[in-house]
């Protein structure tokens, strides 16, 4: 498994299959299943699993599935956590460490845009004032 794997920067394969307006592959470096997302591939959510067959006959649509646009019958994502890989506790505690590594820095990048936006508000002009002692 390479290091982007397991930072969650997974490389699709060359073989990708699109289905009803989605793609998906494998990772190169782990054989993790991958979606395609408006902007980068993404592991197929936990829960969730990708069923590869080849293509056969195109099966018929009722009417309900045009109207409300309904999956075709065993087209639909099956959500079977007993066939979901779970990581291993070595992989989990990286996951932890690297969600939380990312929390803290979010954190730390809103701090540091409020001090700047404090260092640069308009501050109002007074008359410095100057106290003499009496007599």
């Amino acid at each position: 498994m390479r290091i982007s794997c397991v930072l969650g920067r997974h490389e699709a394969g060359d073989h990708r299959v699109r289905n009803r307006g989605m793609t998906f592959a494998c990772c190169d470096g782990c054989g993790r299943e991958l979606v395609r997302s408006r902007k980068a591939w993404r592991p197929v959510p936990k829960g969730f699993r990708v069923v590869w067959r080849r293509a056969g006959a195109p099966e018929a649509q009722s009417a309900a599935q045009l109207l409300f646009d309904l999956p075709a019958s065993g087209r639909a994502l099956a959500l079977s956590r007993a066939t979901a890989r779970r990581p291993g506790r070595i992989a989990a505690t990286v996951e932890l460490v690297a969600l939380g590594t990312r929390g803290l820095a979010w954190a730390l990048a809103e701090r540091f845009r409020a001090w700047t936006r404090a260092l640069l508000a308009p501050r109002p002009h007074s008359r410095p004032m100057l106290s003499l002692p009496a007599g």
